[in-house]
């Protein structure tokens, strides 16, 4: 037998490292109350608190991170499917990551499905951040006004009450919703495209429509998720 045959059969197999796991994130410590509907896929990583209020729904996927600073989700807010609450850790930080930067959901407040809420933003009462919309760093928005679908909210940005904001960048726009503040006459109710119903009135239906479609959720999610 050739000798140098028998040296390479008696060489060590070569070694391989094996990869160590990625560290997993850390679970936030949630406070929730006991009518909160949490879905079993929903998401809570982070170091800060998250509290979330009665009858809030949490979505399959959500993501809520309270790595910036504590999350409070007030009562009977909706967190759709695939929507985030705050940022991941692995998002590049900055100089504003230094200071801690609370996220405030005040209640009744709906946040779209893959909708992003970033840190330091206050979302007042009533308040719809429609589908694929992104609430920027330090945002106030201001109750009972809409975030349209897709729309951008630069960092900083203050959005008075029943406001309708849109678009992103040079497209960005703001249009302050009509609120009645008593019954108008046919005639001006026809000239601007609205019912005889003061505004109070049709804000109230809708948020009674928002009731009915939380009564819901809670029977379709609860079924395989979770009440605290």
């Amino acid at each position: 037998m050739d000798p140098r045959t028998s040296q390479i059969h008696l060489k060590p197999p070569p070694h391989h490292t094996r990869p160590l796991p990625p560290t997993p994130s850390p679970r936030a410590p949630v406070t929730a109350h006991n009518t909160t509907t949490i879905a079993d896929t929903a998401l809570f990583h982070g170091t800060y608190p998250i509290t979330l209020g009665a009858g809030t729904i949490v979505h399959p996927r959500a993501k809520v991170y309270s790595y910036e600073g504590p999350v409070t989700i007030a009562d009977n807010c909706i967190i759709s499917e695939k929507s985030t609450v705050g940022i991941a850790p692995t998002s590049p930080r900055d100089a504003r990551a230094a200071d801690e930067a609370p996220i405030r959901i005040s209640s009744s407040v709906t946040i779209g499905p893959l909708a992003t809420v970033l840190p330091g933003v206050n979302v007042h009462s009533a308040v719809t951040v429609e589908a694929l919309a992104v609430v920027g760093w330090g945002v106030s928005v201001g109750a009972h006004s809409k975030v349209c679908a897709g729309c951008e909210v630069a960092e900083g940005v203050v959005i008075r009450d029943w406001t309708v904001v849109w678009g992103s960048g040079g497209g960005f726009g703001q249009r302050r919703r009509l609120r009645a503040t008593g019954k108008m006459s046919s005639v001006t109710a026809v000239a601007q495209g609205i019912q005889t119903l003061e505004g109070r009135v049709i804000e109230d239906a809708r948020l009674m429509v928002l009731q009915k479609e939380r009564e819901a959720l809670v029977r379709l999610i609860g079924s395989t998720g979770r009440r605290r």
